[in-house]
């Protein structure tokens, strides 16, 4: 059976960034389910694999506005450490989450901590970044 707008995929994948180091894999743990077409892995690895089949083994590289998209400058904001919770760790490199008015989860990093503000980062950390993806599909359901 081939990949196509709802069918149930398994698969592995290896990611590395532009100068080859290994972000993530799947191959030394459980494989990736997602459904065709809903949107559930980045748009440029979707499109790749529609219409393969299991036994399907290949290498490809994805452009940013395929992957996690480009940086959003909306993104970037900025708060007064007051506006945290006493349990929350205010320092660079920790994510705190919170919701958007819509009530969805947003998850910010914090990029940088002065004496009188936070600035936090709502971009994925992957965005603008060029994703190179070793992909091998297992099952179509």
């Amino acid at each position: 059976m081939r990949i196509k707008k709802g069918s149930r995929v398994t698969f592995h994948y290896e990611l590395r960034d532009d100068k080859g180091n290994i972000i993530d894999s799947t191959f030394d743990s459980d494989p990736v389910i997602y459904i065709q077409g809903e949107g559930e892995i980045i748009e440029g690895l979707e499109e790749f694999l529609e219409g393969e089949e299991p036994g399907f083994e290949a290498k490809v590289t994805i452009p940013p506005e395929k992957a996690y998209g480009v940086t959003s400058q909306d993104l970037i904001v900025f708060a007064g450490p007051e506006n945290f919770e006493d349990n929350v760790e205010i320092e660079v490199g920790s994510t705190v989450e919170t919701e958007d008015p819509d009530g969805n989860t947003v998850v910010f990093r914090i990029v940088e901590v002065t004496e009188d503000k936070v600035y936090l980062d709502g971009n994925h950390p992957l965005a603008d970044k060029t994703l190179d993806y070793k992909v091998e599909v297992l099952e179509v359901h």
